[in-house]
């Protein structure tokens, strides 16, 4: 009998809510650290995300990545919407092409139970059954976004960048230069801009700074370390660079965020 030695894919869960949005316009805001999920319940709207315009409906499921630019370039009606952050380094980002898709009914079934569930007072009860929901969700998620035999050699593109990705993040390589990134891929510059530029739409170095001022933010929210702690974490030699850089990104300073969360 082979003895099987499988870790759980899924490191955390940061939060399940239930989201009422008025009708608006033109509103800009970023997805939250790690991967984040939305099921549309009820009410429609105009997205903008990685340069793509989306039409939003009820059963609409939406896929965010590392803290991405979201706009909701106009909405009529109020929306609701089931949405979950997770951290998981075994579950691949999903393409492009492919963050924005029709729910089954299997998959609005499995966000209704994780909601329930988050809001359960029996603390087994809500862990097992967030964890079991989410799995499930996942699991539909790779059945109907799997890609076509036609796109494999995209998605070894993409594999290739994520490699990347997940290094700089487990080895907190946040201040790497292009050469380093060249040596981590075993790929010239020119072949890894554009491996870059498919997977993400970005260039490498426009993309490295994203991740970590991604990790940043995550860190203000939900870390207990300060911010030259941070600084710090992040590679800067000086605190007062790391908060340029952040207030150049996010358009404030990271002493905003770290002064609401002291209260």
């Amino acid at each position: 009998m082979d003895m099987l030695n499988i870790k759980h894919p899924i490191e955390y869960v940061s939060g399940v809510w239930k989201f009422e949005r008025t009708p608006r316009k033109g509103i800009k805001v970023r997805s939250t650290p790690d991967h984040l999920l939305h099921l549309v319940v009820s009410g429609s709207y105009l997205l903008k995300n990685n340069n793509r315009i989306y039409e939003i409906k009820p059963g609409s499921v939406i896929y965010y990545y590392a803290t991405e630019d979201v706009e909701w370039l106009e909405s009529k009606e109020t929306v609701v919407f089931y949405s979950v952050a997770f951290k998981s380094e075994f579950i691949r980002p999903l393409p492009l092409e492919s963050r924005v898709f029709k729910a089954v009914r299997s998959t609005v079934s499995a966000f209704e139970k994780l909601y329930g569930y988050s809001i359960c007072q029996d603390e087994y009860v809500k862990t097992m059954g967030i964890y079991s929901s989410l799995l499930a969700i996942l699991m539909d998620i790779q059945k109907y976004t799997s890609v076509p035999d036609s796109d494999k050699q995209k998605d070894k593109v993409a594999d290739i960048w994520n490699s990347v990705e997940q290094k700089i993040r487990t080895e907190k390589k946040f201040r790497v230069q292009l050469n380093e990134l060249c040596e981590m891929s075993h790929r010239s510059r020119a072949t890894l801009i554009r491996i870059c530029r498919k997977s993400t739409g970005e260039s490498p170095m426009r993309r490295i700074r994203s991740i970590k001022m991604a990790e940043a933010n995550g860190l203000l929210h939900f870390s207990t370390l300060n911010i030259t702690q941070i600084s710090e974490y992040l590679g800067y030699p000086r605190i007062h660079e790391f908060s340029r850089e952040f207030k150049k990104h996010f358009g404030f300073p990271p002493t905003r965020i770290m002064n609401k969360r002291l209260g």
